[in-house]
């Protein structure tokens, strides 16, 4: 699981061939410690805590996957952030979650960067600088165990 640098010598053999990786609940903690991340069949959990005066009260956003809904943004033919759309099936909490600018609200759509969730994970360690910025973000599956993301190599 993961590219690594064995495959540098194929490079040829990666360019359009799609790499699965795994992101954990304990990843997306890393990156978003306020947050609680739970996923089940299709549908993604975000759980938190809003601050009304000096209560808090506990909210939970779901998500539906669009499995080939994703997005790639490059500045000058760099990575600088690829993520996910999820179909805002109860928005509770979406206001808190767009006070971060990983999460922007796109109609019915929240826009989800998680770049910096696939930073924080091991995989991402194991991916040689070389392809680090020619990665691109083809299409992703919420299981019950995590967040599958399909990534591949751009030349």
């Amino acid at each position: 699981m993961g590219i690594f640098i064995e495959d540098l010598l194929h490079f040829g053999n990666l360019i359009d061939n799609e790499v699965e990786v795994s992101l954990s609940s304990e990843d997306f903690k890393k990156t978003f410690p306020n947050l609680d991340f739970e996923f089940t069949d299709g549908v993604m959990k975000i759980k938190g805590k809003k601050r009304i005066l000096f209560l808090s009260r506990a909210f939970e956003f779901r998500g539906k996957e669009e499995t080939n809904k994703v997005y790639n943004s490059r500045e000058d033919d760099k990575l600088s952030d690829f993520g996910i759309y999820l179909k805002i099936l109860s928005p509770d909490g979406l206001n808190i979650l767009e006070k971060d600018r990983r999460f922007q609200r796109e109609g019915e759509y929240l826009k989800f960067s998680i770049l910096d969730v696939f930073k924080n994970s091991d995989i991402y360690q194991k991916v040689p600088k070389q392809f680090r910025d020619k990665l691109e973000l083809t299409k992703y599956k919420i299981k019950r165990d995590g967040l599958s993301i399909f990534l591949t190599v751009v030349k």
